[in-house]
Order: C-alpha cells, then structure tokens, then sequence
C-alpha cells in the first residue's frame, strides 16, 4: 500500500508498518498508479501537509487537521476544479498553551470552502474525543457538521454539504452532473 507523508515523517510511517512510503513537501507531488497525490500547506501542531488527488478526471482536497491559513488559497489557483473537499471542523485548542487552536473551526473551514468552491464539501474530525480526562484538562474543540453546514450555506451557496455518519460511503457524481439537493443528514 502506498503511503505518502510530509518529508521527515518516513521514519514514523515504516515503524507503523508502512514500506511504500513517499515524502513530501508542499506542492510536490506524487504519482501512484492513476492517482496524482500532490500535497498543500498546511499548519498543525505536528509538522503536516493537507492534500489535493486528483484521479479519472475528478479532484479531492484532503485537508486532514490543518489550521485555516491563508496557504491553502492557492490550492484554488493550481487546481481550478475540486470535486469534493474533506475539511476539519472541529476548531481544536490546546488548553495547557492557552487555548492555542490547531485545528480549523467550522466556520473556518466554511469560509476555505468558498475560496476551493469544491461541488461537494464533507465536515471531517468533528466527533474526535481524546477521552473524557484529556477532553476535561487537556483539549478544547466545539465544531460541529451542523455549525459547517449552515457557515456553509452563507460561505459557498453553490456546494452542496454532506454530512455523512461513521463509517457510511460517499459517491461523487460525475461533474457533468449537477448535485443534489443542498445539504443531508
């Protein structure tokens, strides 16, 4: 299985059992078999890129645990159509460093998705839990599906939110399709 990480990470990838490991910085890419991986800025509190993948003609914007910088404007300009885009809502603080957010808040990632204009957005790390302990004393996080899904409608009318449940797949239509309906729960 082919695995591609932000340059540096190679090492952590292998011990977690990956062999087919790529590195990356922004705006390098990758090509695996149909898939070009390339990857975007991105800011966390680990070193971490987001990604764009494009494959058969459609394009992915992967935006993993980023921070809303203003980096990922140009994932617009370089890839001109984005299919779907899977952004982080959750707005992830760090108590201990004063509340320093690492992750983008919904409404955050609204506003990015009306720069990317992506036919389909999906809210992504919205029910993340790091244990009641840690959620108590350590972590602060209040972005929700619904938060994004309204930001959505005012930031980017024309992309249709889908807010899937654990586990459930997403079909894409073709582009030459338009989406239905706005939102679905």
């Amino acid at each position: 299985m082919p695995f591609v990480v932000k340059r540096g990470l190679a090492a952590q990838a292998r011990a977690a059992g990956f062999a087919n490991i790529t590195e990356v910085d922004p705006w390098e890419r990758a090509d695996l078999g149909g898939l070009r991986v390339t990857a975007a800025p991105a800011r966390h509190s680990v070193p971490e890129v987001s990604f764009a993948i494009e494959g058969d003609g459609q394009a992915v914007f992967f935006g993993g645990d980023t921070l809303r910088i203003a980096e990922l404007d140009e994932v617009a300009t370089r890839f001109g159509r984005i299919d779907l885009a899977l952004l982080p809502v959750n707005g992830l603080a760090i108590r201990p460093a004063f509340n320093r957010q690492v992750v983008m808040t919904a409404e955050q990632a609204a506003e990015l998705a009306g720069v990317l204009r992506p036919r389909v957005a999906v809210p992504i790390h919205y029910a993340y839990t790091a244990g009641p302990v840690r959620d108590r004393l350590l972590l602060r996080y209040d972005g929700t599906a619904d938060r994004f899904g309204a930001a959505l409608r005012a930031a980017a009318a024309t992309t249709q939110a889908k807010i899937l449940e654990p586990g459930e797949p997403l079909t894409v239509n073709d582009a030459s399709t338009p989406p239905p309906g706005s939102q679905r729960r």
